[in-house]
């Protein structure tokens, strides 16, 4: 019978959920609901809701990415978001 070796972490080791401030903005954005994901192609889409933005953006005053300052983290939802539209670019069709 073949063994299946998997390399485990210890319970201690933990690793930061977002290594790069463009990747805490993305799930900042996904977990204040600002944007959704397409459920065909995966591609975020915005969902043009003003209350879930301005929860995004009270949360990146709160609780900025380690080591970046608030309006650090402000500029790097506001560029997340250029780069997201609200139409899935593979199927076209709005996914609010």
């Amino acid at each position: 019978m073949p063994i299946h070796w998997q390399r485990k972490l210890p319970l201690n080791a933990t690793r930061p959920a977002y290594r790069t401030l463009q990747g805490w903005a993305l799930g900042t954005l996904i977990e204040q609901e600002v944007v959704r994901a397409c459920q065909h192609h995966g591609y975020s889409v915005d969902r043009a809701d003003p209350d879930a933005w301005n929860r995004a953006r009270g949360e990146a005053r709160r609780t900025p990415f380690p080591g970046a300052t608030p309006e650090a983290c402000l500029a790097a939802l506001e560029e997340a978001m250029c780069g997201i539209g609200d139409t899935c670019p593979e199927c076209g069709k709005r996914r609010v």
